[in-house]
Parts: structure tokens; sequence; C-alpha cells
């Protein structure tokens, strides 16, 4: 991991320092990129753009409350909590970041959350950790135009089985200032739904 992390930084590295030599090294007749280079800068400058799928993520910046129920087992009654998000634009715009502060089966609980879009996959991003695990999880969606609604994938790991859960969301925006998050697990075969997210822009 650290290996993979050093050969990106060293890329980068290099794709920085190749552009500032072959500005610092053009003759006064406008010697020109070589076609290469030119077409790998142009490759990383569009990676890099913002676009509409960033200004759209950029809707839900400010303050929420959220009203959270949450399903342990699919045919019991769910445990209700509430909590404040904040969510700010990070990183020039492209991404989404949103802390999380409530109240978890009468524990404090607190959220870090990150969503974006990846110009290069043409795909949703997000991530999410919290104090009630040290795990990561990652998902990759969608967002339908249509009905207004982002749709992630992903999976975790289940701390007593130690295996892969493959889950998903579904996030829609029924008016201004609303949204409604519905998360779901695939176990034994069946999906079940595990939590159903309200919220509401303070």
């Amino acid at each position: 991991m650290k290996t993979s992390i050093n050969k990106k930084i060293l890329l980068a590295s290099i794709i920085l320092t190749s552009s500032v030599c072959l500005a610092q090294s053009a003759d006064p007749a406008g010697a020109e990129m070589p076609a290469e280079m030119q077409a790998m800068m142009e490759a990383y400058a569009q990676a890099a753009k913002t676009g509409k799928q960033h200004a759209m993520l950029a809707e839900s910046v400010g303050e929420w409350t959220a009203a959270v129920s949450m399903w342990m087992d699919p045919s019991a009654d769910p445990m209700l909590s509430t909590s404040s998000v904040n969510r700010t634009m990070t990183v020039d715009g492209r991404v989404l970041e949103e802390h999380w502060q409530g109240n978890v089966m009468g524990q404090p609980f607190m959220g870090l959350g990150r969503t974006g879009y990846d110009n290069v996959t043409g795909k949703y991003w997000s991530t999410w950790t919290d104090n009630m695990s040290t795990a990561l999880m990652v998902m990759y969606g969608n967002h339908d135009t249509a009905s207004n609604t982002y749709s992630f994938s992903g999976e975790y790991f289940d701390p007593l089985t130690k295996q892969p859960v493959k889950t998903r969301s579904e996030l829609s925006i029924p008016a201004p200032g609303q949204e409604l998050m519905t998360m779901f697990e695939t176990r034994d075969g069946t999906e079940i739904k595990t939590m159903q997210i309200e919220l509401q822009r303070k």
C-alpha cells in the first residue's frame, strides 16, 4: 500500500516537474510540447476539472438535521436517533464532506462522510467512517436525473463473521432542503432494509 502511494506521489512529481521544465525550456520561437506529453497533460487536466456533477453535490452544503431509523432485526421496530450534519465542499469544490454528531443507543456518535465524482470513471464515489467502527466503507454509484436519485453500492466486513456484506444505498431529493436516504444489506442471498435517514436543512 505504501509502495503504491509512493509511486503515485512520484508520478505526480514527475508530471509537475516535466511541465515546468518544458515551459522553461521552450525557445522564443515557441517550440511545442511533445505530442505524448501534451496528451498526458491534457488527460490530467480533464480529470481534475470540476463540472456539473460537483456543482450538484455543492447544493447539499449547509447545516442539516437527520432523523435516523435503524433495523437490527427487520421484523422488529427500528431504533430511533437524531444527528446534526454539517456539509462543506472541500478540495477546491471537488469533494462534499459531511460531519455527523448525535447519539446512537445512548452513546455519543460521530461520523465522517465524503462524496465526489470521478471524471475518469464517470462514477460517483462515497466513503464513510464513524466512531462505532475502525473500518472505512467505500461505495460507487450513479445519479438518475429523472428521479433525482443517487444510487450507491459497495460492501463492508461484518465484525462478527469477518465476512464481506454487500450493501447499497439510495438518496432521493423529494424537495429542496429535504433528502431521504435508505440503506440495504444482502444477507444469505436476501436484501433487507437496515436504515432510513430523513434529512432536513436547518
